[in-house]
């Protein structure tokens, strides 16, 4: 009994902050509510029917995916590259760890407010450059291009996270027992196969909840857009969440807006759970 005593404020809490909301947000997403006015009609799954059939939509989509599944394996292979290079260090690994992790302690609204000064069509770093050393045509309007905008904003994510997942690897790599890669380094084995039979199999745990993590961090990317393009030009550049928040709070549709959030929570609760339980069967097997 006394142990419901310390978790039951914490349940209560969840409940009122977290449970609770997302229930209304369904019972919302049945109904044609603004988010301004008290009344509101249920009109059923009219919503819902809107949004599949919505262009807008499905590019948001699409977005989600390439950002979310793209910036996962790319933070993914250079954390772990990263974290290989920092593991053979002997000496101020304690510095490069720190380096390394420093980027993650910024928000990622401060993050992607650099990006944008260094990546100004004017005035930006990156542009001044090419013009002052003869390439012009170089120059490019980097959040205005329809065609190059999803490609930046992916480099721009691949370079704003990925510390935490470096450190992850990193921890795992120091746990691989010392005596398994020396018995193999003796029996011959070269660096390659020292990492692909010993080092490889033993990551299989940190590789699951990084891969699981950067998943659902990709899948609710929302500061880097809102900072960086506003889901423009157009709508080119919106995510589902960026999405959800311009329909919900920018255009009045509350209804519409909590019927793409709950698409939203299906579609990374599915994602999610089938890409661990991949990875999981991949653990088992190595």
């Amino acid at each position: 009994m006394a142990l419901w005593l310390f978790i039951v404020p914490a349940l209560v809490m969840y409940i009122a902050t977290v449970i609770a909301p997302s229930l209304q947000s369904i019972e919302i997403s049945l109904t044609d509510w603004d988010g301004v006015n008290a009344a509101y009609n249920y009109i059923g799954f009219a919503n819902y029917t809107d949004i599949v059939q919505a262009d807008r939509f499905w590019n948001a989509v699409t977005n989600t995916l390439l950002l979310g599944f793209g910036s996962a394996v790319i933070i993914n292979v250079i954390s772990l590259g990263v974290a290989l290079l920092l593991d053979r260090l002997r000496h101020w690994q304690g510095l490069f760890r720190t380096l390394v992790y420093l980027p993650s302690l910024m928000s990622g609204f401060i993050a992607a407010t650099i990006w944008k000064y260094i990546l100004n069509y004017n005035f930006g770093v990156v542009n001044t450059t090419l013009r002052e050393h003869g390439m012009e045509t170089w120059a490019k309007d980097w959040f205005g291009d329809s065609g190059l905008v999803i490609w930046v904003l992916l480099f721009v994510l691949c370079f704003t996270l990925g510390g935490n997942t470096t450190l992850i690897y990193l921890a795992n790599l120091q746990s691989v027992p010392r005596d398994l890669v020396e018995a193999a380094r003796i029996d011959g084995a070269s660096g390659l196969q020292v990492f692909r039979y010993v080092t490889w199999p033993m990551l299989a745990g940190s590789v699951t909840v990084n891969m699981t993590l950067g998943i659902i961090a990709g899948w609710t990317i929302f500061d880097q857009i809102l900072v960086l393009t506003a889901g423009g030009p157009g709508f080119v550049s919106e995510t589902m969440a960026f999405f959800i928040y311009k329909v919900g709070f920018g255009e009045y549709r509350a209804g519409y807006g909590s019927a793409a959030a709950v698409l939203l929570f299906l579609v990374v609760m599915a994602t999610t759970v089938g890409a661990n339980h991949y990875m999981r069967r991949r653990e088992i097997q190595a």
